[in-house]
């Protein structure tokens, strides 16, 4: 999958489409043989209703800087935050699954750059939380890309 460089209508979604599709292809799901087909491993929201623990959740987190690319150009640089977060069941899970993430990313950084445009590959934080009475463990997992639009 690629960034749409021609203008900004899909770059936001395009951006974290590609991040989701990452995770989903390579991090493989703990409970896959269990988990319901109504439910998915990898998804681009905070969960609404009851879901099967683990799963990982990608979310915009919007425009951290915006450049022009010059006086007479239509070329812009875009730095877009990234929200990566591993809800799972116990702290040991949640650890593996997000180094697991931490690791597919870090080594993936060039290709990154050269096939889907996104560069300057940075991990912002990592957060650890407990959710108060319900036992499910999380981690948030922070990077940003710079991307450049435009012709």
């Amino acid at each position: 999958m690629t960034i749409s460089s021609v203008g900004t209508t899909t770059f936001l979604a395009d951006t974290i489409m590609l991040i989701r599709i990452e995770i989903q292809d390579n991090i493989t799901d703990p409970i896959s043989s269990t988990r319901p087909s109504s439910e998915k491993f990898v998804v681009t929201a905070y969960p609404q209703r009851g879901v099967s623990y683990p799963i990982i959740t990608v979310v915009d987190k919007g425009l951290i800087d915006y450049r022009k690319g010059g006086m007479a150009s239509t070329v812009s640089y875009h730095t877009l935050g990234i929200e990566i977060r591993v809800w799972a069941r116990n702290v040991k899970e949640r650890d593996e699954l997000t180094q697991k993430v931490y690791d597919r990313f870090r080594t993936r950084q060039i290709t990154f750059s050269s096939t889907e445009k996104m560069h300057d590959y940075k991990v912002t934080g990592m957060t650890n939380v407990d959710e108060p009475g319900t036992g499910v463990k999380s981690k948030v997992f922070t990077i940003q890309f710079l991307e450049i639009l435009g012709e």
